[in-house]
């Protein structure tokens, strides 16, 4: 974890894993039969997780490894969940905003809302890109 920024924030880098690019702008073959959208781009669908929880309530994600095709993506959409698939009893609640977006990269904003202090359990973030 760094400090970053002029209120010495906490951040971390991370990478995506396992992204998935689905090209909605051109049908791939009529056996697929996938839908298509003129104009739409892609869709970009991967996840990150976070090995380390937060001493504060806020932790600024910097996720590297992407490949968009605009700086500036119609839609992200980051989801906070348990970062395995399964209930550990956490009653931890959090809220993401996204700050930046570039082609390679999203800075996203982790907030915990339930409670006015850090965490200790690895998140997930899902995100889902529309470029």
């Amino acid at each position: 974890m760094t400090m970053a920024g002029s209120a010495a924030q906490a951040s971390t880098t991370v990478s995506v894993q396992d992204a998935r690019v689905f090209s909605l702008g051109q049908q791939a073959s009529e056996v697929e039969g996938h839908a298509v959208v003129p104009g739409l781009g892609n869709v970009t669908a991967t996840s990150v997780t976070l090995q380390q929880g937060s001493s504060g309530q806020e932790l600024l994600v910097v996720i590297q490894g992407l490949n968009l095709t605009t700086a500036t993506p119609t839609v992200v959409l980051v989801q906070t969940r348990q970062s395995v698939n399964q209930n550990q009893g956490f009653s931890d609640e959090f809220v993401t905003q996204v700050i930046t977006t570039s082609k390679n990269e999203i800075q996203v904003l982790v907030r915990r809302v339930d409670a006015n202090t850090g965490w200790g359990q690895h998140l997930r973030l899902d995100l889902l890109i529309v470029d």
